[in-house]
C-alpha cells in the first residue's frame, strides 16, 4: 500500500502540469493581419499617402509622368490588405491607360515630323503643321514628346530656299523631262514655304508658269489614268487579241513622262507577250442585251402605248433581281403580273418583250425573250377592271375550241390566270 502512494505521488512530481495548468493566450496561437486601419477606422498613413498620391496627379499638366509614377510606386510598397483600402485605385488604372494614349499620340507626332528629310523642299511646311498639331496638346501631353523633337518644335525654322531660287525652278520647268511632275511638286512646295514664312510676291507671269505646269501634270494624270483603267479591263477570257493592241497603241501614245504613270503597265506587258490564251472573236461570252427603260422588280411600271398595244421590257440575266413580280399597268384599265424571274422556264437571257392588246373585246398578251415564245411555271395575270360580276372570258384550246380560260373573280376585278401567251376574250352575259 505504502509503495503505492509512492508511485502516485512520483507521477505527480514528474508531470506538474497535472497539478496546475496556466491558461494559453488567444494572442499568442492567433496570428493577426497588419491592419490597414487605426482603431477609429482612420487610414494608416501608409494608405493615406496613397491616396493623396492619386489625388494630385493632373493629366493636364507637365508633371503628370512624375505624379503618376509616385502614385505608382506608393501603390505598389502597400501590402495586400492595405490595397484594399485604396478607395482611388480606378482612377490610378484610368491615369495609366491616359499614360498609354499620350505615349501613342506622341509617336505619331515624332514620326510625321521625321516623314521629312531635312534638305526636301517640304520640310519647312512639315514641320510647319506639325508645330500647329504639338501646339494642341497640353502640357502632359508634350512631356512625352522627345526632347529632340520638342526642340525642333519650338525653335524657330526657315524654309530652305529663297525667292530667287523659287523662281529660278519655275523658269526651268521642261514638261519633256523625266522629273517633270516633281519639279513642279518641289516648286509649289518651296513657293507655299517662303509664303507660310513671309509675305513673298513673284515677279510678273511667274506665277501663271507655275499654273500652266500643274495643268500639264494634271493632264498627264488623266490620260495615264484611261490607259491604267484600259489595262485594268483586259480579261484572259473575253479579251482579243485586237482589244490588247488597242490599249497597247494607247499607251505607246503615251508620252515618257505619261508612261511612267501607268502602274499596270507589266500586266499589258503579259498580254502582248503572250502570256494569256486568248479567246477568238467567234468564242468570246457574249453578253446579254439588256434595256435600260426595263421594268424594275417589285415595283409598279406604267407600260408605254403604241395605237392599241402596250409594251414593257424586262431585263433577264443572272445579274437581275429574279424573286420579285413585276406589276405592269395600262391606261385601258388593264394590269399585267409577271412573275418572279426564277419561275421562268427559258433558260435564255436578254430583254423580254411583253405587249398587251385591247381590240373591243379581245385582249392578246404576247411575252417572248429573244422574240422565242416565254413560258412560266408560275401564273401570269391579266387583271380587268371594271366588267360586270356575270362576265366570263373564254380562250381557244390546242384544238381550236374556245373554252373557259382559267380566271377568277375579285370585287370588279376579273383576274386571268396563264402561263404562256395567249388571246382571251370578254363575253358580256
Amino acid at each position: 500500500m505504502k509503495n503505492k502512494k509512492k508511485l502516485a505521488l512520483l507521477s505527480i512530481v514528474a508531470v506538474p502540469s497535472l497539478l496546475y495548468s496556466t491558461p494559453t493566450l488567444a494572442a499568442e496561437v492567433i496570428e493577426h493581419p497588419q491592419t490597414a486601419y487605426i482603431a477609429n477606422n482612420s487610414y494608416n498613413a501608409n494608405v493615406a499617402n496613397t491616396v493623396q498620391l492619386i489625388n494630385n496627379i493632373n493629366n493636364t499638366t507637365a508633371t503628370f509622368q512624375a505624379n503618376l509614377e509616385a502614385a505608382l510606386k506608393a501603390y505598389n510598397a502597400l501590402t495586400e490588405v492595405e490595397k484594399q483600402y485604396v478607395t482611388n485605385h480606378a482612377t490610378l488604372s484610368a491615369h495609366q491607360q491616359t499614360r498609354l494614349t499620350y505615349r501613342k499620340l506622341a509617336t505619331q507626332i515624332e514620326e510625321k515630323l521625321a516623314s521629312v528629310d531635312a534638305t526636301s523642299a517640304n520640310y519647312y511646311t512639315n514641320v510647319v503643321e506639325t508645330r500647329d498639331w504639338y501646339n494642341t496638346l497640353n502640357a502632359a501631353q508634350k512631356s512625352f514628346i522627345s526632347e529632340a523633337a520638342r526642340k525642333i518644335l519650338t525653335s524657330t525654322v526657315t524654309p530652305n530656299t529663297s525667292l530667287n531660287t523659287v523662281v529660278a525652278k519655275i523658269q526651268l520647268l521642261n514638261a519633256s523631262r523625266s522629273s517633270f511632275h516633281k519639279d513642279v511638286a518641289d516648286a509649289r512646295a518651296e513657293l507655299n514655304a517662303l509664303r507660310r514664312f513671309s509675305n513673298v510676291s513673284l515677279p510678273s507671269g511667274i506665277e501663271q508658269l507655275l499654273l500652266d505646269a500643274e495643268q500639264l501634270v494634271a493632264n498627264d494624270k488623266t490620260a495615264a489614268k484611261k490607259v491604267e483603267d484600259a489595262i485594268a479591263a483586259l480579261s484572259s477570257t473575253t479579251s482579243t487579241a485586237h482589244d490588247v493592241q488597242t490599249v497597247k497603241t494607247a499607251f505607246e501614245a503615251l508620252t515618257p513622262v505619261q508612261q511612267q504613270l501607268v502602274p499596270n503597265v507589266w500586266t499589258l506587258v503579259d498580254f502582248i507577250q503572250g502570256e494569256y490564251t486568248l479567246p477568238t472573236k467567234e468564242n468570246i461570252p457574249k453578253k446579254p442585251d439588256s434595256s435600260a427603260s426595263a421594268a424594275i422588280p417589285g415595283e409598279i411600271t406604267a407600260m408605254t402605248k403604241s395605237k392599241k398595244t402596250y409594251k414593257a421590257k424586262i431585263n433577264v440575266a443572272a445579274s437581275e433581281v429574279n424573286t420579285e413580280r413585276f406589276i405592269l399597268t395600262t391606261k385601258d384599265k388593264i394590269t399585267i403580273i409577271i412573275p418572279p424571274l426564277y419561275t421562268l422556264v427559258n433558260e435564255d437571257e436578254g430583254v423580254m418583250e411583253i405587249q398587251v392588246t385591247k381590240r373591243g373585246n379581245r385582249i392578246t398578251l404576247a411575252v417572248t425573250l429573244n422574240k422565242e415564245p416565254v413560258v412560266f411555271d408560275a401564273n401570269m395575270e391579266i387583271i380587268i377592271e371594271g366588267l360586270t360580276a356575270n362576265s366570263s372570258i373564254i380562250h381557244s384550246n390546242e384544238l381550236g375550241n374556245r373554252v373557259p380560260a382559267d380566271f377568277i373573280i375579285s370585287g370588279n376585278r376579273h383576274i386571268v390566270q396563264t402561263t404562256i401567251s395567249d388571246t382571251f376574250q370578254i363575253v358580256y352575259n
